[in-house]
């Protein structure tokens, strides 16, 4: 997610990624950069992928989104089921029907949260986990709020504290 947006460091960025960059912007809530990016790390890949966005493209990185929340036809999608064999999962008809419960959406367009869908997959059917992928997210989410917060209300004690809290 981004800001700073303008026709000029869209192509910017286009151009410094050889179209690995596409952007998003046709929603009034928010401005979205996808990236298909790659790093010796998931970590890198994404920190590579905001430097391009940000010194590039004269664009702010807001936050990062780790499609967290994922419909069934995304679950059925990611872990290679049809997604009537997924329905079956979420109505307990199969696999013991302790499925995780939605947490966001709607009755009719329910929500998952994927680390608990992917516990539930590792737990069930012995599948590998990818903490690590929530992780990486989940600390640059952090940093780049912390960042926003500082560049709204500059402190530098606060801003020295927390980059001591960064690296110790």
């Amino acid at each position: 997610m981004v800001s700073g947006v303008e026709e000029d460091n869209l192509d910017a960025l286009y151009e410094a990624t050889d179209g690995a960059a596409t952007a998003d912007f046709g929603s009034p809530w928010f401005n979205k950069v996808d990236f298909a990016w790659k790093g010796n790390t998931f970590g890198e890949a994404i920190l590579d992928a905001i430097t391009h966005v940000e010194e590039v493209a004269g664009l702010r990185v807001v936050r990062i989104e780790p499609d967290q929340f994922v419909w069934a036809a995304e679950i059925a999608e990611r872990v290679g089921r049809s997604r009537q064999s997924v329905d079956q999962l979420i109505k307990g008809q199969r696999g013991g029907g302790d499925f995780p419960p939605p947490v966001a959406g709607s009755a009719r367009n329910p929500l998952w949260r994927w680390s608990e869908v992917q516990a539930w997959f590792a737990k069930h059917e012995h599948r590998a986990l990818d903490d690590d992928r929530a992780f990486v997210v989940g600390a640059i989410n952090g940093t780049l709020e912390a960042r926003r917060y500082l560049r709204e209300r500059p402190d530098p004690i606060l801003s020295n504290k927390l980059v001591g809290l960064l690296v110790s």
